[in-house]
């Protein structure tokens, strides 16, 4: 009696028969079209030495595996590229358009034609086996370098795609996707050492931990630019469109870009500095963000006072002052608190006498300015934007009054319209407050007055 054979294992047992059967009619279906296999037996017949047998038709194997890359590109990128382009052109979303400008879906359909080469290498070198080997490391090689080249290409799309979206503004996404550049080039490089020395990634990555220090010093500007660029983030010291100013540098305009170790800074003059990106964090520089967020510029200058044109104020000079409108009110209240002081200390009243207090023209001329500030359209009056006139400590230049305040223009040309405004009005303004500005002697001042001597000595002896 015959054993019985489950139904099962026989079905199984159909099942691999017909899948080997398929692979060897498949096989035989390739070999069919292989012109080199053709070739090869008909060289042979030709009886022509081993050397020209394998010359000819590894020849033919190379130009039959071109072809069957060029035909598989061709396919390909008309397919893939055909589908890629509908649809961008159809989603919403941004991050495809850029994709599509640098070219992303070319490079991939780049690596399947490689592919395809690849695993048609067997059939199509079977009669030169001594070629297949270096054929398919090339190849291996080839397509690795491929697909370095395509990550690459997409790292700058979403590098592109993060600056232009405000999302990612002030967040270090460029600095991550440089080092994953950097890091998909390093990799690629180990994969296809590994590939032309056969050997396996995790043998040659263990290797290389032996060269760290090597490694370190050799990319030590790049690991202390990244180490900058994270600590400029988190402390939000830093981002693109900033005015800054750099003196160490002689540095003084807008922040165009933050790489990986280097901040490109466009000059008020349009020239372009690059800075290390660790100055930033080892050294001080100046950020006027704080000025764009609040809309206003300080204003920050002296007028220098003649210290001999300073003087107590007599009633003439209090009646003149008191006709300019924006300091009559501070002068009749000034004056009403000083005289209650000295009739309460008993001291004389008027100018000629020094006992007891006196306004002075130097004190209303302050007063002056303040109030002058406080009503000029141009100057901020915002929360935060102090006015303030104050006397700094003398020197031999004279007695330096500093106004303080804040321009509501911050466009450049403009504040410096309206500084120069109100410091034209102001120094035209001392001579109505019996005062002299101080500047240097020049050539001018020292003719006139050896004029005004001789004049002076002509007048006495007549």
């Amino acid at each position: 009696m015959l054993p019985t054979v489950p139904p099962d294992t026989a079905n199984s047992l159909q099942t691999d028969v017909s899948n080997t059967e398929l692979a060897e009619q498949s096989e035989t279906l390739l070999e069919s079209f292989n012109l080199s296999h053709w070739a090869h037996d008909w060289l042979v017949k030709q009886e022509l030495s081993d050397f020209w047998i394998t010359a000819f038709t590894l020849v033919l194997d190379l130009a039959t595996l071109l072809v069957i890359a060029f035909i598989a590109d061709y396919l390909t990128r008309k397919i893939l590229l055909t589908i890629a382009h509908r649809l961008v052109k159809r989603t919403k979303a941004k991050w495809d358009d850029y994709f599509l400008e640098q070219r992303v879906f070319r490079n991939l359909a780049h690596i399947i034609p490689a592919t395809i080469s690849l695993y048609a290498l067997p059939i199509l070198f079977r009669d030169v086996e001594v070629a297949l080997n270096p054929a398919q490391i090339v190849l291996k090689a080839y397509i690795t370098i491929l697909v370095a080249i395509a990550l690459n290409k997409a790292f700058k799309a979403l590098q592109n795609y993060t600056e232009d979206n405000n999302t990612f503004r002030g967040k270090p996404v460029k600095t991550v996707l440089q080092v994953m550049q950097v890091m998909n080039v390093f990799i690629a490089l180990v994969i296809i050492f590994g590939i032309f020395t056969g050997t396996k990634i995790t043998t040659v990555l263990g290797a290389m931990a032996g060269t760290t220090a090597i490694l370190i010093l050799i990319f030590q500007d790049t690991i202390n630019g990244l180490l900058a660029n994270f600590q400029i983030t988190m402390y939000d010291l830093l981002e693109k469109g900033d005015w800054i100013s750099f003196d160490k540098y002689g540095v003084d305009g807008d922040v165009v870009s933050i790489d990986l170790t280097t901040v490109k800074v466009r000059n008020w003059d349009n020239t372009i500095s690059s800075i290390p990106a660790k100055a930033f964090v080892s050294d001080s520089f100046i950020n006027w963000r704080g000025m764009k967020k609040v809309n206003m510029r300080r204003i920050k200058r002296n007028i220098l006072i003649d210290i001999n044109s300073i003087a107590l104020c007599n009633d003439e000079m209090l009646n003149r002052y008191g006709k300019i409108a924006l300091v009559k009110d501070y002068i009749e209240a000034r004056q009403v608190e000083i005289d209650k002081y000295n009739d309460e200390h008993g001291f004389d009243k008027g100018a000629a006498s020094i006992n007891g207090r006196h306004q002075t023209n130097v004190g209303i001329y302050r007063a002056y300015i303040k109030a002058y500030l406080d009503k000029h359209p141009k100057v901020a009056k915002k929360d935060g934007a102090m006015v303030m006139v104050r006397q700094l400590q003398p020197t031999s230049k004279g007695i330096p009054l500093e106004v303080y305040c804040f321009s509501a223009d911050i466009v450049w040309e403009n504040y410096e319209g309206i500084q120069s405004d109100i410091f034209d009005h102001l120094y035209a303004a001392t001579a109505f407050f019996d005062l002299r500005l101080f500047q240097e002697m020049s050539g001018y001042d020292l003719s006139h007055s050896l004029q005004s001597s001789s004049s002076t000595e002509t007048s006495s002896e007549q």
